[in-house]
């Protein structure tokens, strides 16, 4: 259920529906609607979003099995490739980091290649598992003569170098990542499940009110659009030019009539009115069917049909809004708010090269909880809350384009204002705090861990170069 409300949580499309037996009510936004659900009297019932997550971060390999490989040694000899400069001082403090015990004898440069008897094994293939990649060392070992130079005090050799890869091979290989959004994606999906279960009675009754009155405004108007367009259905087409010109004008008229004139109940009806569920809040919409047309066309054919059919829309909107209650109203706008919140998510959750801080990710979360706090508030509609007839072009995932109608307004001072605006900056805190996020080699590092006397490989792997030095960070563990 989760995976199915996630694949519209971008925009939540309420209609049609199952119609409800809805008489034409009494103005005021207050009151309870003949066949509509009762007042509400509370907020939405949405699962808090305080759970774990963190942006996630590209990995090339496992720093843990990096780290079991260091535990077998006391004292270790670190050499840099010839690119690694202003890695000295910092390359000693990562490895105590995944060895605290580890003591550093010295630090100096040598290129990767050189130090191994066979180069080419250094080019390792990536082991098969899900998890944090790892790589198979088979056949690496340092060279002898090399051997007899090492520091004498040290245990092992750690060498680190960029990787001798094919960039475009590496490219290829499958993504992997440490974090990520699952549980906050996931407490979100349920909470738009359970926010449209509570607001089902509402929306229904909405779309029937819609339909009440749109079909009213069709039965009224549209029989006589459609006599006069069929003077435009014939086959024979005028040649001369002004006489040509309007008939193709009623013809594009005549044919644009059609979805309008086959409506014969809400469910049939493709260009009917209902209300939808975006990022922007609760909207009253409607399809509109293209049309391309010369701006004389009103002119040469004596009406602007298009206009009209628009209006009845509007028309229609106008008298249902006036009637829906504000309290479900708002609430039904809150709920449109998810799909902002969870554009959000998707932005910070999408896998970079990047760190955070310890301190940043517990405030991220926390500033995500405070958004869910805000989604499943108390408050109902404002007193200055409504609907507005307001038309524009509206693009509704899942529904494509789409002509709003109305909008509703919650107020100036609205928790619903708040939630796009906490989930906004939500986002600017990630994107701000994220460190090493930039100037990144695509070429990951090369890592290997030799027993100083018989010059076996007891590790060899990948690891970006942020992944093990970055900032004050210690080397990317879980997180």
């Amino acid at each position: 259920m989760a995976g199915a409300i996630l694949a519209g949580v971008a925009t939540l499309t309420c209609g049609p529906r199952p119609g409800t037996e809805a008489a034409v009510p009494a103005l005021g936004s207050q009151s309870q609607l003949p066949g509509g659900p009762p007042p509400p009297r509370g907020g939405l019932n949405l699962p808090s979003l305080a759970v774990a997550w963190s942006p996630p971060t590209l990995t090339a390999g496992d720093v843990e099995a990096l780290a079991e490989a260091l535990k077998a040694s006391p004292a270790v000899e670190v050499l840099l490739g010839p690119g690694l400069a202003g890695w000295d001082a910092r390359v000693g403090p990562a490895l105590q980091a995944l060895s605290p015990t580890l003591r550093v004898t010295s630090v100096r440069q040598a290129e990767q290649a050189a130090i191994v008897a066979r180069p080419e094994a250094l080019v390792a293939a990536r082991e098969p598992g899900s998890g944090r990649p790892r790589y198979r060392a088979d056949g690496l070992q340092l060279q002898e003569t090399w051997l007899q130079r090492h520091d004498p005090s040290a245990r092992s050799i750690v060498s680190v170098d960029a990787a001798t890869i094919d960039l475009s091979a590496w490219k290829a290989l499958p993504a992997a990542r440490v974090g990520g959004c699952e549980p906050a994606i996931r407490a979100l999906a349920e909470g738009q499940e359970q926010g449209l279960a509570q607001l089902e009675g509402f929306l229904n009754h909405a779309d029937a009110l819609l339909w009440r009155f749109y079909s009213a405004e069709l039965a009224a108007f549209v029989p006589e659009i459609y006599a006069e367009l069929r003077a435009f259905a014939g086959e024979e087409v005028p040649t001369e030019p002004d006489a040509k010109a309007r008939f193709e004008c009623g013809r594009a008229y005549w044919e644009h009539v059609q979805p309008y004139a086959a409506c014969s109940s809400a469910d049939q009806c493709a260009v009917a009115p209902r209300v939808v569920l975006s990022a922007g809040g609760a909207r009253v919409a409607a399809p509109e069917p293209a049309l391309a047309l010369s701006d004389r066309c009103p002119m040469l054919v004596g009406r602007d049909y298009p206009g009209e059919l628009r209006q009845l829309g509007l028309d229609a909107a106008e008298a249902a809004t006036a009637a829906l209650d504000r309290d479900w109203s708002a609430l039904a706008d809150r709920l449109g708010a998810v799909a902002e919140v969870h554009a959000v998510l998707e932005d910070i959750c999408t896998p970079r090269r990047w760190r955070f801080a310890a301190a940043d990710l517990t405030e991220a979360r926390g500033r995500l909880a405070r958004v869910g706090d805000l989604l499943a508030s108390p408050e109902l509609a404002q007193p200055q809350a409504g609907w507005r007839v307001e038309a524009s072009d509206l693009f509704v995932p899942g529904a494509g384009p789409m002509r709003q109608l109305a909008r509703f307004d919650p107020g100036p001072a609205a928790v619903n204002h708040s939630i796009g605006a906490e989930a906004r900056a939500l986002r600017e805190f990630v994107l701000s705090r994220a460190q090493c996020r930039a100037g990144h080699d695509p070429r990951p590092m090369s890592v290997l861990v030799a027993d100083a006397e018989s010059g076996r490989a007891r590790f060899f792997g990948y690891l970006y170069a942020e992944e093990l030095v970055c900032a004050d960070l210690p080397p990317l563990g879980r997180e």
